[in-house]
């Protein structure tokens, strides 16, 4: 009894010591908000004079100096001095950094790459200095702030936010390499840290993925948790999945005070789970309870829970299916867009995302002119609202005017200044003849068939087939074996996806009407098929929260592993 009392002091007094430290956020964040509020007003000139600070740091770079950096004295210098480039162009000066040759695109030397998934297939490696980690993190502070405005009561708890290792190796010059999400959740101050966030860092750096989940629990079980933030929605369904899987083992823990994960955790790693690893029975009878009652779902678990923070547009809409089920009456909140090339929003209300413009520097070029060999270049002052970009970044980081390849639709304005929404990478489509279907419009038209026809899946895939004749082939993995659809409700199901995405895209529309391409086609995947393909991903290297899997024509090691797995 006087080791459970102290718990309990020990929890009061970490509740009042959590509002504080919100509080103090809160004061401290306000400021760069107010700032970012005023910057609205006056978009040109902010977005002008942080090219003019980048540039002013880069000069004396291998870079600057070969596209003249010292000489550019306005904008349209920088337009006829440096190109548009995508990531190959780079990679030969980020070669040399990661080699360990300083001052080549960045003064400051990189403390890790970041690395995400290439076009050409290999690796990209993202410079990360102090310098971009502090253009990062304003738009970081500015989205939490609001964030804690819109839900005030996130001080009655911790945040459950969820990473991947910041360092998964090292490059020939000994400079680390892994993920951002990592070295951000790392670089936090130490005070949020220790407050404010449920699960120790060193959790995520466990290897076998089922022991990594389940310690992610057993630490976010420790305290009350108000706010679950990670980009991926996918990684929420995959942790709510191992909730339900290892609940009576989870209860069992917290009754006993133990740990007793699916494989051994390192003892270094256990130390630090130590101040999260004690008798709870009053939340192992309720999380029991939960499990007889077949209702152990996040929202139950942790009923102070006050929003989820997660990708919810475009393709990634089609993983919160199973939302409902899991969150009740949570607000889901759109993480705000970013990628380890940058960050391009800050979140303003659980509706409003505004460009990032205290963070870099922004161009733009409308869609339909990506191709062109002289494409028109707008600033963010001159977007059209409903209209879409392609998005380029200049960062302190050493990338400028990088096209990302990502396609941005402008929802409208926050003072003069667009707001943006991600919509989807650029070559996410598929043609036969001319009908350019597009990754949103063939989740959208598969979430609208699945409503039809009451279908839950788990994941899916559109397939384009080039035989007998041309058409897709939609591949699925029901959400459980038991929904797995007989003959006739994969062709009511083939026929409601058919119909949604003739009325999504015309041209898909008169090439069906004209026969040139088929009826679209159901093939059903083995149970299990994506949790194994997920696993075999991360097995390979790819950070958990980084998987990202295409809705349509996906890579050839996606299609391979998957056709493996067809009934």
């Amino acid at each position: 009894m006087p080791h459970i009392a102290k718990i309990r002091i020990s929890a009061g007094l970490t509740n009042l010591l959590r509002k504080a430290v919100y509080k103090i956020f809160a004061r401290l964040a306000a400021e760069e908000a107010e700032s970012l509020e005023r910057a609205c007003h006056a978009p040109r000139k902010t977005q002008l004079d942080k090219l003019k600070n980048i540039l002013l740091a880069a000069k004396d770079t291998a870079f600057g100096k070969e596209h003249g950096f010292g000489s550019i004295t306005n904008y349209e210098d920088f337009q006829a001095s440096v190109p548009i480039s995508d990531y190959e162009s780079f990679r030969p000066y980020v070669d040399r950094m990661i080699d360990g040759e300083q001052n080549i695109l960045t003064q400051q030397d990189p403390f890790m790459f970041a690395t995400t998934s290439g076009t050409t297939g290999l690796q990209k490696f993202i410079p990360v200095t102090t310098d971009y980690v502090s253009e990062y993190r304003k738009a970081s502070r500015v989205s939490c702030f609001h964030l804690y405005r819109c839900f005030p009561k996130m001080d009655e708890g911790c945040s459950l936010a969820i990473a991947s290792p910041s360092v998964q190796g090292r490059t020939p010059a000994g400079i680390p390499f892994g993920s951002i999400s990592g070295a951000l959740y790392q670089t936090e101050p130490e005070a949020i840290r220790n407050v404010l966030v449920s699960v120790p860092y060193e959790i995520f750096t466990i290897p076998d993925y089922e022991t990594r989940y389940y310690c992610i629990l057993r630490a976010a079980l420790a305290n009350p948790v108000t706010s679950l933030y990670t980009v991926n929605p996918s990684t929420i369904t995959v942790l709510a999945r191992r909730l339900e899987r290892y609940g009576r083992n989870l209860a069992k823990d917290l009754f006993d005070g133990t740990l007793t994960a699916p494989a051994a955790v390192p003892k270094s790693i256990v130390d630090k789970m130590s101040h999260l690893i004690h008798v709870d029975r009053p939340g192992a009878k309720v999380l029991e309870k939960l499990m007889d009652q077949d209702r152990c779902v996040p929202h139950r678990v942790w009923p102070q829970l006050q929003n989820v923070s997660c990708w919810t547009k475009a393709a990634a809409s089609f993983y919160l299916n199973d939302f409902g089920a899991l969150f009740g009456s949570v607000p889901i909140c759109d993480v705000t867009y970013g990628a380890s090339e940058g960050r391009g929003t800050v979140f303003l209300s659980p509706n409003e995302q505004v460009l990032a413009i205290r963070s870099h520097f922004f161009e733009f070029i409308p869609e339909s002119e990506i191709h062109s060999s002289d494409p028109t270049v707008l600033l963010a002052d001159e977007l059209v609202a409903d209209e879409n970009y392609y998005i380029l970044f200049s960062t302190s980081g050493g990338l400028y005017r990088y096209n990302i390849n990502d396609v941005v639709k402008v929802t409208g304005f926050h003072s003069k200044t667009p707001l943006l929404e991600f919509q989807y990478k650029g070559g996410a489509t598929f043609s036969f003849t001319g009908e350019k279907i597009t990754e949103l419009q063939v989740t959208q038209s598969m979430n609208l068939a699945m409503e039809e026809q009451s279908f839950q899946a788990r994941f899916f895939t559109v397939i384009p087939q080039f035989r007998p004749l041309p058409h897709y082939s939609l591949w699925l993995e029901p959400g459980t074996a038991e929904q797995a659809p007989d003959a006739a409700s994969q062709n009511k199901l083939a026929t409601s996806f058919d119909r949604q995405l003739a009325m999504a895209n015309i041209e898909y529309a008169d090439k069906r009407r004209s026969l040139r391409l088929e009826a679209a086609q159901v093939r059903i995947l083995k149970p299990g098929s994506y949790e194994l393909l997920r696993q075999s991903l991360v097995a390979r290297g790819v950070a958990d929260t980084q998987i990202k899997l295409s809705h349509l024509n996906p890579q050839d090691e996606t299609r391979e592993f998957l056709t493996g797995r067809l009934t």
